[in-house]
């Protein structure tokens, strides 16, 4: 029987129609070429939408991502939206619990170390991400005009799903060591409670290696010795910190995913260029590449993903002086290497 996928693709903002068309040429062509069927819905996301329809994450947009099977996001632009973050909204309405970073040093493109390969686990509910921490209104608050209150979250079972998470993502992806990165010295309950879901869940993965670590010096370890992590498992903030600055080690070439019970969205790390490059040819299309090969390795493509592999890495070597330039290249790159787009 034949593999069949509904891929949900959200424009986004700027150069995210763009991306979100060759996104579709791609899988496309890599469906006809191995063997799996795809039906693939273009929605609108972010601050585009927000200016059309009054939220970034429009009604059919969201039924969209449930009805898929994976969903990859383009360039999202935040400026000028009220309220929570367009990809803020996304996470707490589709119920998104972990964001998975992969970090993994490419040929063709500048990183720390030529062996780093490592993976940041995020827990993305909770923590000091203040539009999601109480069931009405915010985290933040104000006793007078100059004084503000941030309230952190952390509860047991959002900590033990990660750690379920990331303990078995470590499992099954042949992975040897998972560190919790902390600071319990300072924050006894909240990060007391998460190291001992940590420690709960790591006595069932006696074959998985399992290490903590103050965040503090973990910030120094990434750049000082790197290539001594593996897994990296922690909560909300300081993995929004330290996940970027992985992504720095690697020219931020570091695709992610947001995981919930029913729904996956693939999200680019894109700091460099800035938000007012979104709307120019001189855009890095590269990060989203590698979210859609890392969306085709989790549907269980692997002969797809593999083509797009190469030939992103044959890119890489190169340089373009704009992103049409270099989808000219890609495609020509996947046409030698089996991937087929015309």
């Amino acid at each position: 029987m034949k593999r069949e996928y509904r891929i949900a693709l959200l424009t986004g903002d700027g150069v995210g129609p763009v991306l979100a068309q060759e996104a579709a040429a791609i899988l496309t062509s890599l469906s006809v070429r191995y063997g799996f069927g795809c039906t693939i819905d273009q929605l609108p996301f972010g601050r585009a939408a927000f200016e059309q329809v009054g939220t970034a994450l429009p009604e059919e947009t969201e039924a969209g991502i449930r009805a898929a099977d994976a969903t990859l996001a383009t360039a999202v632009d935040a400026n000028g939206v009220v309220g929570p973050t367009p990809v803020g909204l996304l996470r707490k309405r589709l119920e998104l619990f972990a964001d998975v970073r992969l970090i993994r040093a490419r040929p063709g493109r500048w990183a720390l170390r030529d062996d780093l390969d490592m993976v940041v686990v995020r827990e993305i509910t909770q923590g000091f991400l203040s539009d999601r921490n109480l069931h009405t209104g915010n985290g933040e608050w104000m006793s007078d005009a100059d004084t503000a209150f941030s309230l952190r979250l952390i509860t047991y079972e959002a900590s033990r799903r990660i750690a379920d998470y990331a303990f078995d993502y470590a499992k099954k992806n042949g992975r040897k060591k998972v560190t919790a990165l902390h600071k319990s010295s300072i924050f006894k309950l909240t990060c007391g409670t998460f190291l001992r879901a940590c420690r709960d869940v790591a006595a069932a993965y006696p074959d998985i290696a399992y290490e903590e670590e103050v965040v503090d010096n973990a910030a120094n370890g990434l750049i000082a010795h790197p290539e001594q992590y593996d897994v990296l498992l922690t909560t909300n903030l300081f993995g929004d910190i330290l996940s970027d600055e992985a992504a720095a080690l690697v020219s931020s070439l570091a695709p992610s995913v947001n995981q919930g019970p029913q729904a996956r969205v693939y999200l680019p790390v894109s700091h460099s260029p800035a938000y007012a490059a979104l709307k120019s040819d001189a855009y890095d299309p590269v990060p989203a590449l590698l979210c859609l090969h890392m969306l085709l390795q989790d549907l269980g493509e692997q002969a797809a993903a593999d083509a797009l592999d190469r030939a992103i890495s044959a890119t890489l070597g190169q340089s373009w002086p704009n992103a049409t330039a270099l989808f000219a290249a890609l495609y020509g790159a996947l046409k030698d290497g089996g991937g087929c787009v015309e």
